[in-house]
């Protein structure tokens, strides 16, 4: 098992793709969930279609719209125009259940389950409500595809010096140790295909994720498994208390 971080200080010695090759890679990639958009939109006004079919359709639509909203927002916050971010304690554990509750429709809908690893008690982090919730939807959507009813994506929060750690366990193929400076290389040559392990991996919520995590002091990394990776988010502790 190996772990890899990369955070605001190395992501600014590697350098990273500018903002018009991202708005590039956005638009590539919205275009499969755009299509599957009116794909549903047509089979929903065809008469040969039952309520019940039409019911699990439009459950459908919704799902797969929600998801490409997802895409676009964190391109809209991960903007490297922002420049004052306001920070709060957070209680990680409200915030995972609040992704998890999320994203189990989304899940279901696929067969698949998610769960958030049972905690006692653990310190608040410092962040920032908004884009912290959006890196872990983020990290949701690429894992959706990568587990099973017997062993399904698994939400933990871990605290280690002085930083707590949200990870996102999944059982997916292997994925590079350096997989965000390979997906910033590719975006910025504009060559947008997806991972060959991941096809259905995202670039984009990716790179996202990254950027949004340095914009809060964060760092994000894999954890690599025989049988899975882990996508996790570091951000220190709060001084504060947690009453809950």
């Amino acid at each position: 098992m190996s772990t890899a971080s990369f955070g605001y200080e190395q992501g600014k010695r590697e350098g990273s793709a500018n903002d018009a090759s991202l708005i590039v890679a956005t638009a590539h990639e919205l275009s499969s969930p755009l299509v599957l958009l009116r794909q549903l939109g047509l089979a929903l006004v065809s008469e040969n279609v039952s309520e019940d079919e039409r019911k699990l359709l439009s459950e459908r639509l919704v799902l797969t719209s929600e998801r490409a909203l997802r895409m676009a927002v964190s391109l809209s916050m991960a903007s490297l125009s922002q420049q004052k971010l306001e920070l709060e304690p957070i209680n990680p554990i409200s915030i995972c259940q609040d992704v998890t509750h999320q994203l189990t429709p989304l899940f279901a809908a696929h067969g698949q389950r998610i769960a958030l690893q049972p905690r006692s008690r653990v310190p608040l982090l410092v962040g920032n409500r908004d884009l912290l919730k959006q890196i872990l939807l983020s990290f949701g959507d690429n894992a959706l595809y990568y587990s099973s009813q017997t062993y399904p994506v698994r939400m933990s929060v871990t605290s280690h010096s002085g930083k707590i750690r949200i990870g996102i366990r999944d059982y997916g193929p292997a994925v590079p140790a350096n997989i965000w400076q390979q997906l910033e290389a590719r975006i910025s040559r504009h060559a947008v295909m997806p991972l060959a392990s991941r096809p259905h991996a995202s670039v984009v919520g990716l790179i996202a994720a990254k950027r949004l995590a340095e914009l809060m002091g964060g760092a994000i990394g894999i954890t690599r498994h025989r049988d899975g990776t882990t996508f996790f988010i570091d951000l220190r502790v709060s001084g504060q208390m947690s009453l809950l």
